[in-house]
């Protein structure tokens, strides 16, 4: 499955956790699993639903939806009759049931003008991002915003870390060649080439190779002095 087939179907599909560190998806963690960072808004988004349905089917929750239906339809007729604002004799509306939903109403809409302003800002902000300097094979280069301090975007920082490097450390027999080793895993890292897991496997290989050189070493001591005894 690839990863526009993973986003159309994800609000429908089972989620299963991914094995980090060898799934380059597994970028977040929810309950002690790792998944794709998809799969974890989405298991987020069904988490709030589950709860919010729940909700909806205790007493205060039917209670509160009713008050929520009840507000809007008055708002709804108040705007198709305006008539309705006033009373029989006349006068202007101001029982303590009306101002309530007067202050209500004002609320509502100030909460409304801040969620557009913030999505204002954000969209603002997003164009003015550095953009991606992936460049497709046609040329064209990819218009995501790119990572703070990175050079790509989310999902070329994911390919990217998906690709295996190759490095040839050298045969590691001695103290000078692993630290010849040592060297040419660093100008890797310096360079860009591995992601973490890359450089945690091949430091334990370097590891590993030190440890064996220092135990060759003793046992070929031990050896020859053996022989002179």
């Amino acid at each position: 499955m690839n990863e526009n087939e993973m986003n159309t179907d994800i609000r429908t599909r089972e989620i299963k956790p991914r094995e980090y560190g060898k799934d380059p998806l597994a970028t977040h963690e929810w309950t002690n699993q790792w998944y794709s960072k998809e799969e974890y808004r989405e298991l987020q988004r069904r988490y709030m639903q589950k709860g919010k349905d729940e909700w909806e089917q205790t007493h205060q929750g039917k209670l509160c939806l009713a008050f929520y239906k009840a507000f809007h339809d008055y708002r709804k007729y108040l705007e198709e009759h305006a008539f309705a604002r006033r009373s029989p004799h006349g006068h202007k509306v101001n029982y303590d049931e009306h101002v309530l939903f007067e202050e209500g109403l004002r609320i509502v809409e100030e909460l409304q003008e801040e969620r557009q302003e913030k999505l204002r800002r954000n969209l603002e902000k997003a164009q003015k991002a550095a953009r991606c300097r992936h460049t497709y094979l046609n040329g064209r280069q990819c218009g995501a915003p790119r990572v703070r301090g990175r050079k790509l975007c989310h999902m070329h920082e994911r390919v990217e870390d998906a690709k295996t490097a190759v490095i040839d450390l050298g045969p590691m027999e001695d103290a000078d060649s692993i630290q010849m080793a040592i060297r040419r895993l660093q100008g890797a890292i310096l360079e860009g080439k591995l992601n973490h897991r890359q450089i945690g496997q091949l430091a334990y290989t370097i590891q590993l190779a030190a440890w064996n050189v220092t135990r060759t070493s003793v046992m070929v001591k031990q050896l020859t002095a053996d022989e002179e005894e």
